[in-house]
């Protein structure tokens, strides 16, 4: 590849990482905008509509924060890690972090739009499954990289499983601390979720995020085992010169 083309793609992922983080920043100015102006202005609201007002605004604020400090991540691992993510990859892990985090929050999607949970998690077992096929060069390249193809299958599927079950346990953890819903225990039993009413929506929503983030995965590790099995040496090639660029 050319290092024009490289450039082309380079400034084409800039362009869309730095327009989502743009959209975050303004995002933090008119909620802090509305805070502020809110509790120095006269209320014709009742205390708990304002209350209610309040906390709508500071949880979009957390969550935009929260969300831009994370668009940085790619730009940690590629400094301090020396690892270059692709392009194409780290525009995909940075959307689906904006909208994951930020979009579900801002306009409700895990509730207005019933399958958009399991996209996401079954994105997520996706793209994580990829980044543990791409840590095990990372732990291993610069001894062996005589392995197993199964071996690598099985580490892209529970790297990603792994990551799935500590998001589950962030998600319990802020329902407990915040009294969010990320979990989604307050659904009516109607909504639909696999599991049976009597289970509860919280652990129907948290089994079907673990179930369809495990079919992603396994989507993932099983590519990776046939491209370790069948294509390993350009596969390894691919990932020296493209992610860890001597």
């Amino acid at each position: 590849m050319s290092n024009r083309h490289k450039k082309n793609k380079a400034e084409k992922r800039n362009y869309i990482v730095w327009t989502i983080r743009g959209l975050l920043i303004l995002s933090l100015l008119i909620n802090l905008a509305f805070i502020i102006f809110q509790l120095f202005s006269d209320h014709t609201v009742t205390k708990e509509e304002l209350a209610e007002a309040l906390n709508k605004r500071v949880e979009l604020l957390f969550w935009a924060l929260v969300t831009f400090t994370l668009t940085f991540l790619p730009d940690y691992f590629e400094k301090y890690q020396k690892i270059h993510i692709p392009y194409i990859l780290e525009t995909a892990i940075v959307a689906f972090i904006y909208a994951g985090i930020f979009l579900s929050a801002r306009f409700e999607l895990y509730y207005q739009v019933f399958w958009w949970d399991d996209v996401l998690h079954g994105l997520s077992g996706v793209i994580i499954g990829f980044i543990g096929f791409i840590a095990i060069y990372k732990i291993n390249g610069k001894y062996s990289m005589n392995i197993s193809p199964l071996l690598v299958a099985v580490f892209a599927f529970t790297f990603a499983i792994t990551i799935g079950v500590i998001w589950e346990i962030f998600e319990f953890g802020m329902d407990i601390l915040l009294g969010t819903t990320l979990q989604s225990w307050d659904l009516p039993d109607t909504e639909i979720l696999m599991g049976k009413p009597f289970q509860g929506s919280g652990l129907r929503d948290t089994m079907s995020d673990l179930i369809v983030n495990s079919f992603g995965a396994l989507f993932t590790s099983i590519i990776c085992y046939f491209l370790y099995k069948n294509e390993k040496k350009k596969s390894l090639d691919i990932i020296m010169r493209e992610i860890f660029p001597s």
